[in-house]
């Protein structure tokens, strides 16, 4: 499946989950343990970022590559369309 597509089939998916609960209860069923922690990893480093703390201290916090904090900067600055509005420090 393209990605067009693909993004069409999780987005219609999970737009029908209203309670806060359920939706937590579809990842799990959805995403590995490691894919949820992965996606958390992601989130909190927009928010360091947004914080101001550098790429080198978010990447040693989170244990994670100094690759991996620069796309998400990247991200913020350049390619987000609508991630500013949900990430909240």
């Amino acid at each position: 499946m393209n990605l067009p597509d693909s993004l069409l089939l999780v987005t219609d998916t999970l737009w029908r989950i209203k309670e806060k609960d359920e939706f937590a209860n579809v990842l799990e069923d959805i995403l590995t343990p490691s894919e949820i922690t992965e996606l958390a990893d992601r989130i909190t480093i927009l928010k360091m970022l947004q914080d101001g703390k550098s790429q080198r201290d978010i990447a040693e916090a989170l244990g994670v590559s100094v690759t991996t904090v620069s796309r998400g900067n990247r991200v913020l600055q350049y390619e987000s369309k609508s991630i500013h509005k949900y990430i909240y420090t």
